[in-house]
């Protein structure tokens, strides 16, 4: 198994230098002047030649690369003019409430999928249909959509919840709700499927036949079979969790990263942006590899395989 994570490692660690690079180069053919954007519009052109010779805005894309890359392998991933602070430091501030928020709703999301799939298994029949259509319509209907809808209901014409903000426990909910719903019925359709994989197989009769009550076969052996190949999918749900959370907090005016990084697309900071882009693909891989090892220590199967 330690092979196999060291491989998974720097497979991981290739995938975030893509990501990175590819997020380096666009930000860099984004059409516009970065030092005209940090000098602000009345500014002189002796003004701009300035900020552009302190920056390296005049260096090469080659060289502007290089030492951007040879600074990213030292850990510093440079300084945010827009923010006036190291990268690190605006990252070190914004993560932690994305990361809560995400998480947040991720525990949602699995607190419908589970009970609702099994209720619909139970069912069936009505139930199960109206789970696929909603899941499906749900699906394509975006998160800012959805935020702006519950903020108008509950927020502006009940007065329930706040519009926005993270000044009490009371502002995540909507937020959370926002983005756990929606995945919460998304996963509980492929729970549902996976789970009639399950029910027709021989250790599932066999708990009927040795008279197993029927809430304890869903819940003891149904289950956790049905949720090792899921597995995967909620690693990837997580990640698209965390890159929806961007969308969210701007709509619901919150701290974090989604803030930050609206603020470096506005004034083209490329190190903010970046900064942002490799901590995402820095979580995902990381999420990603716990999945998997998880399948490795749960299945023996695919301990075998490795």
């Amino acid at each position: 198994m330690a092979w196999y994570i060291a491989r998974r490692l720097l497979a991981a660690l290739i995938t975030v230098w893509i990501v990175a690079t590819a997020g380096f180069l666009l930000v860099e053919l984004i059409p516009g002047d970065p030092a005209r954007s940090l000098a602000g519009p009345t500014a002189t052109r002796e003004t701009i030649a300035e900020i552009r010779a302190t920056y390296g805005f005049d260096d090469p894309l080659p060289v502007r690369y290089g030492q951007w890359l040879a600074r990213v392998a030292q850990g510093d991933l440079g300084y945010s003019f827009a923010k006036s602070e190291a990268v690190v430091s605006v990252l070190a501030r914004s993560l932690p409430p994305t990361l809560m928020l995400t998480a947040l709703a991720f525990l949602l999301e699995i607190s419908i999928a589970i009970p609702l799939a099994l209720w619909v298994v139970s069912r069936g029949g009505l139930a199960d249909r109206l789970l696929v259509v909603v899941a499906g319509a749900t699906a394509s209907v975006p998160a800012f959509l959805v935020g702006l809808l519950l903020i108008y209901v509950f927020g502006f014409r009940l007065g329930w919840l706040p519009l926005g903000g993270a000044a009490s426990p009371s502002s995540y909910v909507l937020p959370v709700v926002t983005l756990g719903v929606p995945f919460g019925l998304v996963l509980a359709r492929l729970l549902r499927t996976s789970l009639l994989e399950q029910q027709d197989q021989p250790y599932i009769t066999f708990s009927h036949a040795i008279g197993e009550r029927p809430w304890s076969v869903r819940w003891r052996h149904l289950l956790p079979n049905a949720l090792l190949p899921l597995l995967a999918i909620l690693a990837l749900d997580f990640a698209g969790l965390f890159s929806s959370v961007a969308v969210v907090e701007v709509v619901f005016s919150m701290p974090g990263l989604g803030a930050d990084l609206l603020t470096g697309l506005r004034r083209l900071d490329t190190a903010l942006i970046v900064g942002i882009g490799i901590v995402a693909g820095l979580l995902v891989a990381l999420v990603n590899l716990i999945a998997d090892v998880a399948v490795i220590a749960i299945d023996p199967r695919v301990r075998r395989g490795t």
